[in-house]
């Protein structure tokens, strides 16, 4: 084994891993929702294998708009947590999603993990993790990279897309992040994406490094199925982040649907976000008495949290479907339950289905055909439980930690291996 790195063995063949790694991003461990569970495990996951692993990170406050309590003191902006050193940073927490609070969030914060680096806090790496959200991630994680090492940029949300997509800024404003994007990611060694379907907007963008797709992954030893709950109604369960890109607002019309279709089940909206109160005052004003809200459920009772739904509920507005996967998709197949998901042909979740036939798909904005969905689900155990069973083996093969591990781990490595 080389002098600079440590090797754990999975199942066979060992992995090997870098001796150090530094991951750069804006959100981790202890938020509960967004791309934050996912950078955690693979964090943890590079530091089990014997890793000196550190992140750099805001202090925590997704998916709310205030820095979470106990952080914003700074005690805890120098922490180790299961073998990760975190490095936490101030940050102002952008209220109501627009471009411009964003832009002084990520703004502020990334000029705060270029200060560390001038200052020594933290120092030059052979290995490092970019995340996009943000872009600004990426470009930073370029100064962080010692000569000769490797950055491997993950590109979760392609920002410029979904700020498009979605209304969010002006024309010079957009222009301006695509440019952003195609320098930083150019910058990179290589660049990870969700799928297949990200891949052709980052070349259509003008990314010319190579491009390797790495779906979500997810612990899948934490999260597994497990029996519902005695006692509660047939439960329909929306669990994450109320934002715009979401598309909510379908979920409350396909709630209004359901009423007649199963007057006996509830959906259930765990979460919080932006738009929290808006959504529960359309819900009132809408007199829907089979939904209710409730908070996301803690990290140590995620399995049973997502036990209580019978069937899970994926939404998103049609025009960033090319430029996010959900991970919550990929959570909710390790829990062996089914879901149903708004999509369009030929994106990212309508090709998922192709290959683990694991849940529905139905066309975006048109809430009906959710709810037809959702009570033919709710009808048929049988189904259900069968398409759980697919969800789970897909994810076994596909995108647990530990296949994570290996795919990342190669890419840091020098000569690592990409798919183009």
């Amino acid at each position: 084994m080389p002098d600079d790195a440590a090797s754990l063995r999975l199942d066979a063949p060992p992995v090997t891993v870098p001796d150090r790694v530094l991951l750069v991003a804006q959100s981790y461990w202890p938020e509960p929702a967004g791309s934050a569970p996912m950078m955690t495990d693979l964090a943890t996951a590079f530091a089990s294998a014997g890793a000196d692993t550190t992140v750099l990170t805001a202090r925590p406050n997704y998916p709310g708009q205030t820095v979470y309590e106990g952080y914003r003191d700074g005690s805890q902006d120098r922490t180790t947590v299961k073998g990760v050193r975190i490095e936490r940073f101030p940050t102002f927490p952008p209220k109501g999603g627009g471009m411009k609070a964003r832009l002084v969030h990520e703004g502020s914060l990334h000029a705060q993990f270029l200060g560390a680096l001038a200052r020594g806090r933290t120092g030059r790496h052979k290995a490092v993790l970019s995340l996009c959200p943000s872009i600004l991630s990426v470009g930073v994680a370029d100064r962080f990279t010692a000569p000769g090492g490797r950055h491997i940029a993950i590109v979760h949300d392609i920002q410029s897309g979904l700020a498009s997509a979605l209304g969010m800024g002006g024309g010079a404003a957009l222009k301006g992040i695509r440019a952003l994007e195609r320098t930083a990611l150019n910058r990179a060694d290589a660049v990870v994406v969700l799928s297949e379907a990200m891949r052709e907007v980052l070349r259509e963008l003008g990314v010319t490094r190579p491009v390797t797709v790495i779906p979500p992954h997810v612990d899948a030893d934490a999260v597994r199925p497990m029996p519902r709950p005695d006692g509660q109604p047939p439960t329909v369960l929306y669990s994450g982040a109320f934002a715009r890109k979401q598309g909510l607002e379908q979920v409350l019309e396909m709630a209004g649907h359901l009423r007649s279709l199963r007057p006996d089940a509830r959906v259930l909206l765990r979460g919080q976000g932006g738009i929290e109160e808006e959504l529960k005052a359309q819900a009132a004003a809408l007199g829907l008495s089979n939904v209710e809200f409730a908070p996301l459920a803690p990290k140590e009772r995620l399995a049973e949290g997502l036990a209580e739904g019978d069937v899970h509920l994926v939404p998103q507005k049609p025009e960033g479907a090319a430029f996010a996967m959900p991970g919550k998709a990929v959570t909710i197949l390790a829990a062996g339950r089914p879901f149903v998901c708004t999509c369009l042909p030929g994106s990212a979740l309508a090709r998922l289905e192709a290959e683990a036939g694991a849940f529905l798909t139905t066309p975006p904005d048109q809430p009906l055909a959710m709810a037809e969905a959702v009570a033919a689900l709710l009808n048929d155990p049988e189904r259900r439980a069968s398409m759980g069973r697919r969800g789970r083996a897909w994810v076994e093969a596909n995108a647990t930690r530990r296949v994570a591990l290996a795919r990342y781990a190669a890419l840091l490595l020098p000569n690592g291996s990409t798919d183009r």
